[in-house]
């Protein structure tokens, strides 16, 4: 169906993503039982199966003993719920002990904006995922509206010989779901959403059918994480992104006091700026005269314009906060002259301090644009020469950055082969949209940052952007955000960057999947035009940010294993921070072993929590999915700033 048919579904993107995913049925485990129509071409031969140690158990039972409801909207049968809020990854086993093949056994999965079901019934299993959050799905699923909107895509089903004694059901940090029948991976699929409860239905119970087993969830396993202080890597700037001027003038009073303490709070002190390049004029005096905001559109939300406010700025820089400046779209009238474009950048710093009280930390040579390599180096030593001879020597300045970090190493190489311009140059810098292309395998992205961090040598490196801009995963789900978490980590410990800058960390919109992923946060219309949390990034952004303070190092933390991801930061009196990110499915329960460290504080990043801060007492717990930050750090303050 085309997308225009579903616009205003809430998660159109994950729809279309799975039409376009899912070539008419999932993939099978095994290449020898590709389905054809979703059906398993030959029906899986189950082993004997014998559970796992270190599992907890709930026992169930369901059958002519038990009521029959009828629920609306969702049929007749026997219900058992489990007491139990899942965390954001999931790994869950239904033993069977008994199970009578004339009844229908659905294991439901349910979520904010969708679920999936695994239904079992006589030597057949089968895997569909639900929609339910907007009437469009009605029309997409060609029926009469029901009790409540939902689509089910196609669903995959298996068959298979012998014995049935468990059913595993997997949900991991890759956006993969699949099911196991007696530890045999036998559906596979990509998905994306959240899940929170589940629940078993039993049909066919008046034949005298009945099931009896148990629920199996993994206990925590023991981890430890030795921290070696002396080994110290880069010294951290700090956290940010760009705040739309458009945007903020759109908050209340009110709006604008909670935007600051939450900057604060959140240590989102960089502003990252987007300024006026199309529209400023020759006299360059409207840096910051909002009606000349160049419009920045995404779909047909309301602008977000290229533009400054050095009020803005100024109240920032009272919170302690720093900025960072550079074009994207050139001046019209400055063309291919260096001469004027080095005078433009030197102007703004002037404006800057006249307005702000101080000129830039730091300005980028251009912002995605492509030059030649002879472009940027002569852009590079005019902007030098020019910031020097106006008295802004404290000025740095950053490469111009790529959107891919494939495009930054090629960068980096070009502004490299001048001796005299890496010299002028004072950082590093590059996006990685391209980490996109690895969410479902996050790992694979670990050779280009290698060879990033090889293309940049001992160049300090500022991650200046970092987003989900494919609308294949502009989802509201903590999942999203957790791919993004692994990001934040590999960013600080792989490529060793300094700072790091979310895209957007305020932007208006109306349609809101273009606010879950590109910003950390959007004016909140509905409730006094206050700014709120556009989706779980904030938190998994925030479990980092709150507590890694700028002056702190990051210094060497090991651990056993590949999915507890761990760094360290060392911020001397002002206190240490370690942050642990859980990306398998088996909680863990880790000690911390840093020689002459004390901690008082643990935060907790998850599907719901976001950054809850509690008293730190011997080992961490952390869920699967979960960000837990151990810190003795003090939180950036919680006064409200004024405008």
């Amino acid at each position: 169906m085309p997308a225009n048919r579903i616009a205003g579904t809430a998660l159109v993107s994950l729809l279309v993503g799975a039409v376009l995913i899912w070539p008419g049925a999932p993939q099978a485990a095994d290449a020898a039982e590709q389905r054809e129509g979703g059906q398993s071409a030959k029906a899986v031969e189950l082993a004997s199966w014998q559970p796992p140690a270190d599992m907890r158990s709930v026992p169930f039972s369901l059958g002519t003993t038990s009521p029959t409801f009828r629920v609306w909207g969702g049929g007749d049968g026997q219900r058992f719920f489990f007491d139990e809020a899942l965390p954001a990854l999931v790994a869950r086993t239904l033993v069977v002990d008994e199970f009578d093949p004339r009844g229908e056994l659905a294991w439901i999965f349910t979520g904010e904006h969708g679920g999936f079901t695994v239904t079992v019934k006589s030597q057949q299993a089968e895997l569909v995922q639900r929609f339910y959050d907007s009437p469009a799905f009605n029309e997409i699923a060609g029926k009469k509206p029901g009790r409540y909107p939902q689509w089910s895509a196609q669903p995959a089903t298996v068959a298979f010989t012998g014995k049935l004694q468990a059913v595993t059901v997997t949900l991991d940090a890759k956006f993969g779901l699949s099911v196991s029948l007696n530890g045999r991976e036998v559906l596979q699929q990509p998905c994306w959403l959240d899940v929170s409860r589940h629940q078993l239905r039993w049909r066919n119970a008046d034949s005298g059918a009945a099931v009896r087993g148990k629920l199996l969830s993994p206990e925590a396993v023991a981890a430890k994480v030795e921290v070696n202080p002396a080994a110290k890597h880069q010294e951290m700037i700090g956290f940010g992104g760009i705040a739309s001027p458009t945007a903020y003038v759109q908050l209340s009073s009110e709006g604008r006091r909670l935007w600051w303490q939450m900057l604060k709070q959140y240590n989102l002190l960089i502003q990252r700026e987007y300024p006026n390049g199309q529209r400023l004029n020759e006299a360059m005096d409207n840096w910051d005269r909002l009606a000349d905001a160049v419009p920045h559109y995404y779909g047909d939300n309301f602008p977000n314009g290229e533009i400054s406010d050095f009020a803005y700025i100024k109240t920032l820089r009272g919170l302690g906060g720093k900025v960072w400046f550079e074009f994207w779209a050139l001046p019209p009238w400055v063309g291919d002259d260096v001469e004027k474009y080095a005078d433009a950048m030197v102007r703004y710093c002037q404006v800057s301090k006249e307005k702000a009280g101080a000129p830039p930390e730091v300005v980028g040579v251009q912002n995605e644009v492509k030059q030649t390599a002879e472009q940027f180096q002569k852009m590079t030593l005019t902007l030098r020469r020019k910031l020097d001879a106006a008295g802004f020597e404290s000025v740095r300045i950053h490469m111009s950055d790529d959107g891919r970090l494939r495009g930054g190493i090629g960068r980096a190489e070009a502004f490299r082969s001048s001796p005299k311009v890496w010299a002028a140059i004072d950082y590093a810098a590059s996006h990685m949209y391209d980490y996109q292309q690895f969410f479902t395998n996050p790992d694979g992205f670990d050779p280009m940052l290698l060879k990033w961090s090889e293309a940049i040598g001992d160049k300090p490196f500022l991650s200046t952007e970092l987003c989900i801009n494919t609308g294949q995963y502009q989802l509201p789900t903590y999942r999203t955000a957790l791919a993004m978490g692994q990001l934040y980590h590999k960013n600080l410990v792989l490529t060793d960057a300094a700072a790091i800058c979310y895209c957007w960390l305020l932007v208006n919109v109306e349609q809101p999947s273009f606010g879950w992923t590109r910003t950390l946060c959007v004016p909140d219309t509905a409730n006094g035009f206050v700014p709120k949390a556009s989706s779980h990034q904030l938190r998994v952004f925030g479990a980092y940010s709150r507590r890694i303070r700028e002056g702190m190092t990051r210094v060497e933390a090991k651990t056993g294993g590949d999915d507890l991801l761990v760094s360290a930061f060392d911020g001397g009196s002002a206190g240490r921070t370690v942050v642990l990110l859980n990306r398998s499915t088996r909680p863990r329960k880790v000690a911390v072993v840093w020689p002459g460290a004390k901690f008082n504080t643990v935060e907790l990043a998850d599907p719901y929590h976001p950054n809850e801060a509690a008293p730190a007492a011997g080992e961490v717990s952390v869920e699967p999915g979960a960000v837990v930050t151990l810190t003795s750090v003090a939180l950036n303050g919680d006064e409200a700033a004024n405008r």
